[in-house]
């Protein structure tokens, strides 16, 4: 694995390709790259998206196999070496990119990405997989509790509860795996109970809690306190506000937004549920 973002642009030819002795200021020995120590094997470019023009061409043409010659046998030039070196290797790229806004955008040259895109796969956010969460739930906090256990013999074993389950399951997790994880993590390193319960995790979450104006009016949770009036009421609002500020404060075009007879009862809708701002 060779993560793209996190070598700097002087050295990451080099990692990838290798170097010659005296190819540069430093360079007292000749060295493989990762192309090299994957021969055989599966090469992982992580963050490819970070990659300079520069670099973007020297990956083209390392990555356009021999006429003839199978996808994976590819021939790339060593940093300071005059002969081409050859391996065979499968090339894995990853990114959390929009590569093809990129392309249009002339960031990302279109002819490596359509070289890199010959299989692709599209991983969802975790917003979008909810279905996910209490599986990826019990996985982490097992791992956790193994960990902990393993280092700390006084480790008091950590389960959740299903109200922390619920949380967990209609969060967004704008941090997606990595943030579900790190809030579990510290969950279970603050709480000094058996079982971890929704107030741990919302403590565990590093981020200005939710706008309730944001959050998906469908997955609101039923009991505790829901009303649906006032569920209805805030969609109202939602809509109420959005044509009021895309019509810039004209009633008579944010009552044709909306599909209302006129703008008397829009006017009066706004007034009966309190809807106010600055719409210029």
């Amino acid at each position: 694995p060779v993560n793209c973002a996190a070598i700097s642009r002087d050295l990451l030819e080099s990692e990838l390709f290798g170097h010659k002795k005296g190819a540069f200021t430093g360079a007292d020995r000749d060295r493989a790259g990762a192309f090299e120590h994957a021969h055989g094997g599966t090469l992982f470019l992580d963050e490819i998206g970070e990659c300079d023009a520069s670099m973007q061409a020297k990956l083209l043409r390392a990555l356009q196999p021999d006429p003839g010659a199978g996808p994976c046998q590819l021939k790339f030039r060593a940093v300071g070496d005059s002969e081409e070196r050859s391996c065979d290797v499968r090339v894995i790229a990853a990114t959390n990119r929009d590569l093809l806004k990129a392309v249009g955008e002339g960031r990302f040259r279109e002819d490596l990405y359509y070289r890199l895109a010959v299989i692709t796969i599209r991983l969802p956010a975790l917003r979008e997989r909810k279905a996910d969460i209490p599986g990826l739930v019990a996985s982490f906090l097992d791992r956790i509790n193994r960990q902990f256990r393993e280092e700390d013999a006084s480790y008091r074993h950590k389960s959740i509860g299903d109200d922390a389950i619920s949380f967990v399951s209609r969060h967004h997790w704008p941090g997606n795996i990595r943030q579900l994880q790190n809030v579990l993590l510290q969950a279970a390193v603050m709480c000094d109970r058996d079982e971890l319960r929704r107030g741990d995790l919302e403590a565990a979450l590093a981020e200005t809690p939710e706008d309730p104006r944001n959050r998906n009016p469908l997955d609101l949770p039923l009991g505790s306190g829901f009303n649906l009036d006032e569920q209805l009421n805030e969609i109202h609002r939602h809509y109420l506000r959005r044509a009021m500020a895309e019509a810039g404060g004209v009633l008579a075009k944010a009552t044709k937004l909306l599909g209302m007879n006129n703008y008397q009862t829009l006017s009066h809708r706004l007034k009966q549920l309190g809807v106010e701002g600055d719409w210029k």
